[in-house]
């Protein structure tokens, strides 16, 4: 079973325009007003981060995200990565860190379409996205410098290494799949627990015996045996998991594949 994670869910801070910055604090899940732009100057794009992973910085990775749509302070996005801008920021203290920019586009606008990589997008955008960077930084005594850019795949890699980062494994995720006696079946399974193995370092599985009254068709009541698939991860990324659900039921013919999510907590020794 093949999954495109070509998208992912961004979560906005600061909107297009604002003369605001905010800041996402995760331990409050709250909005704080962080910084006032000086008098002209304006966020030109929607800025954001993927939630669940941490950044060089300690922060989850931030995102610029380029659409024509109107977007407001805590707004969610599935997007599609295209890319990202890599660069060094030296810190007021002198600290050197890597400081790249990624570079998305809402799945939902239209406009952006056609946009697959970084380099569908015109120079000219770019070149002005690098120069906000720049100028944002030289503001609060920092310096950026561009390195280059780089191409969705090279940046999936960046964000698979922002949420091995994050090793707060709180949301418990779970697949439900009706068992059939095929080898369509063990082969679709073989595959998904390779690729749910190698994304999130392991998984659990088990089965439950026939079930009655799972999914009703008339007045006929079905019995199914399922076998479960559990995962640990720091979020639950809705698009991905999706797309994982539409392919499982098409390879599988089935009507419906339940999958869940809870967040979970682990007793503590006082």
């Amino acid at each position: 079973m093949k999954t495109e994670e070509q998208q992912v869910r961004v979560i906005i801070e600061t909107p297009k325009g604002s003369k605001q910055k905010f800041d996402y604090e995760p331990e409050q899940n709250i909005y704080v007003l962080n910084k006032v732009m000086p008098a002209g100057m304006v966020f030109p794009f929607d800025f954001g981060f993927i939630p669940g992973t941490l950044g060089e910085d300690g922060d989850p990775l931030d995102v610029l995200v380029i659409s024509t749509l109107g977007t407001f302070t805590g707004c969610a996005l599935d997007c599609r990565i295209v890319g990202a801008i890599k660069a060094d920021q030296r810190e007021k203290d002198g600290r050197k860190m890597e400081n790249d920019r990624i570079i998305a586009v809402p799945i939902i606008d239209q406009n952006m379409a056609k946009i697959e990589t970084i380099h569908d997008l015109e120079q000219e955008l770019i070149t002005q996205i690098g120069q906000f960077f720049i100028n944002y930084n030289e503001l609060a005594g920092k310096s950026f410098k561009i390195k280059g850019l780089t191409s969705p795949a090279a940046t999936w890699k960046l964000i698979s290494e922002g949420e091995k980062k994050n090793n707060r494994q709180d949301t418990l995720v779970q697949l439900f799949i009706p068992i059939t006696e095929s080898s369509i079946f063990n082969r679709t399974l073989q595959k998904l627990q390779k690729s749910l193995t190698e994304k999130f370092g392991g998984l659990s599985l088990y089965t439950r015996q026939p079930i009655k009254g799972i999914w009703q068709d008339g007045n006929q009541t079905e019995y199914d045996k399922l076998i479960v698939v559990e995962v640990m991860t720091a979020h639950f990324n809705a698009p991905y998991w999706k797309e994982i659900k539409s392919n499982l039921e098409k390879t599988l013919h089935q009507k419906e594949i339940i999958i869940r999510h809870y967040k979970v907590s682990t007793l503590k020794d006082s």
